[in-house]
């Protein structure tokens, strides 16, 4: 398995040989800002198992979501698209490598 690119919220390229979902940055972030999920589920109007789904990587962030993103947390809607895309082609890569 090869390493994989992702952006830090400063646009800096990270390589890793893991894939994060946008749902694990978000749960860090929340978790560094103590920020209660049910609290921010009511911010970002979205319902809290919604918001569970979103966090456990059942969910992707869409272009919505990931504005709501950027007017609470400052962090660019364009970061959130990026992990989202380079956790998509992450996926699709390995169910290629399964099939062969």
């Amino acid at each position: 398995m090869g390493n994989y690119k992702t952006l830090s919220t400063r646009g800096k390229e990270i390589f890793t040989n893991i894939a994060l979902h946008p749902g694990d940055v978000l749960s860090n972030e929340l978790e560094a800002r103590e920020i209660k999920k049910t609290v921010f589920a009511e911010q970002i109007g979205m319902k809290p198992g919604h918001l569970s789904e979103l966090l456990h990587g059942k969910r992707h962030v869409s272009a919505a979501t990931a504005i709501k993103l950027e007017k609470l947390l400052d962090i660019p809607a364009e970061y959130w698209l990026r992990v989202q895309v380079y956790y998509d082609l992450f996926v699709e890569r390995n169910k290629e490598g399964e099939a062969a």
